[in-house]
């Protein structure tokens, strides 16, 4: 298990420093914030690639000294517990306050680092153990007061992240940076699991009984925890992103979906189309949201253009006996227009006409404005996302395999 999540977690540990880094720097090299993140970042990437017993294996046979990845690593957890501390205190606090109780974290943070060393540093040099050093050697006398002093300090720490990120997660304001707070808490829930069972591990080295019973959980708690920790830290900054890139998926099927409403205002009313050939455009990647207003304005404008030939209550009409009026005042508009217009790009417009009504489904029962369906809005279109939803069902109803038509049917090809 510690080869597999401890590479995993280094990986997105360096993933998103270096996201953080190039961003951040971008954007504003003064941010504090910024150097706190990415010290905390490197912190999780030293520690889970430390740990990975590959490395720590090649680490201790450097320098000769075995097992100096356990304090390597651990020590460096103690750091990131601190600097995640930090983190929030700069998010949360106003400035000077924040970088007054940050200083007291360091300082903290610093003598039990020291304290820490010089216990494993007197403790008796043993083999190495890169997958359960603290639990092979939790019942020796030095090593479990070096472990208390961690254990400890982690605990202590995890907790004071999540009371800093709930209560604020709660009054962020920014939808992204309370969800980052709130996973960020939940990281730090998984970290004081991970004491939990480091306190066991202790205790049962203490008292003689199998220290490494609880030993497979260690892995999956720390680097569970880590990873969340690190997507609640970068999620304030790369979740907007994720909201715009929804936004966008959403903005261009309704584009799509919308072109068989749009279809009948273009063959219809061309004069009020900018290009009136236009396609579903499956391709279309770029400035959806402007195509898709300049598309609601020219179903807009087309249908103000036939309004004389559709019933005054189609605004409150289902979406299928809308579509089913707009359909007939095609059919009229058209009956009309081909007594009157003559010449120029006429006759290329009556076959588009033409092939836009044989590509109509079969009439099988007439326009009724209390069938079934989503109902207009009852706004007079301010709201435009939710003239766009309600677009969209028009559109979809002039395709049901059912279309209520009132009015003629038919039409002849010349008038």
């Amino acid at each position: 298990m510690n080869g597999v999540l401890y590479p995993l977690a280094a990986a997105l540990a360096w993933v998103a420093l270096a996201y953080r880094l190039v961003r951040g720097l971008r954007q504003d090299p003064r941010d504090p914030s910024l150097y706190s993140v990415g010290a905390a970042f490197a912190l999780l990437g030293v520690i889970f690639t430390v740990s990975t017993p590959a490395v720590w294996a090649r680490i201790d046979h450097a320098v000769a000294v075995p097992n100096l990845s356990l304090l390597i690593s651990q020590s460096c957890v103690i750091a990131f517990s601190g600097t995640i501390q930090c983190i929030i205190i700069f998010w949360t606090e106003p400035q000077p306050g924040s970088w007054r109780r940050a200083r007291w974290r360091i300082v903290w943070v610093l003598g039990v680092l020291v304290a820490m060393a010089v216990l494993f540093t007197a403790a008796s040099r043993q083999d190495e153990h890169p997958t359960d050093a603290a639990a092979t050697y939790a019942n020796d006398p030095i090593y479990a007061a070096y472990l208390g002093c961690y254990i400890a300090m982690v605990a202590l720490g995890f907790s004071d992240i999540a009371r800093l990120c709930l209560p604020y997660a709660r009054a962020a304001g920014r939808v992204w940076l309370s969800r980052g707070l709130r996973l960020t808490a939940i990281g730090a829930g998984l970290g004081l699991l991970y004491c939990v069972v480091r306190a066991v591990t202790l205790v049962e080295g203490l008292v003689g009984t199998d220290s490494k019973r609880l030993e497979a959980l260690v892995p999956i708690f720390a680097a569970l925890g880590a990873m969340l920790v690190i997507v609640g830290l970068t999620l304030p900054s790369f979740g907007p992103r994720l909201s715009r890139i929804a936004a966008w998926h959403v903005q261009r099927r309704s584009y799509r979906q919308m072109y068989p409403l749009w279809e009948a205002i273009a063959v219809t009313v061309p004069e009020v189309v900018l290009d009136p050939s236009a396609s579903p455009a499956r391709g279309v990647v770029r400035h959806v949201e402007r195509r898709l207003r300049r598309r609601v304005v020219e179903i807009g404008d087309g249908i103000r253009q036939l309004r004389p030939h559709m019933d005054d209550t189609a605004a409150a009409a289902s979406a299928a006996g809308t579509a089913a009026q707009i359909v007939a005042a095609c059919i009229a508009y058209e009956t009309e227009r081909r007594v009157e217009a003559q010449g120029g790009d006429e006759e290329q417009r009556r076959a588009r006409w033409d092939a836009w009504r044989a590509a109509l489904p079969a009439t099988a029962r007439p326009a009724d404005s209390a069938d079934a369906g989503p109902q207009a809005p009852g706004v007079d279109h301010e709201d435009f996302f939710a003239e766009v939803r309600w677009l969209v069902a028009v559109a979809r109803a002039m395709r049901a395999s059912e279309l209520p038509v009132a009015g003629s049917d038919q039409i002849g090809s010349r008038t």
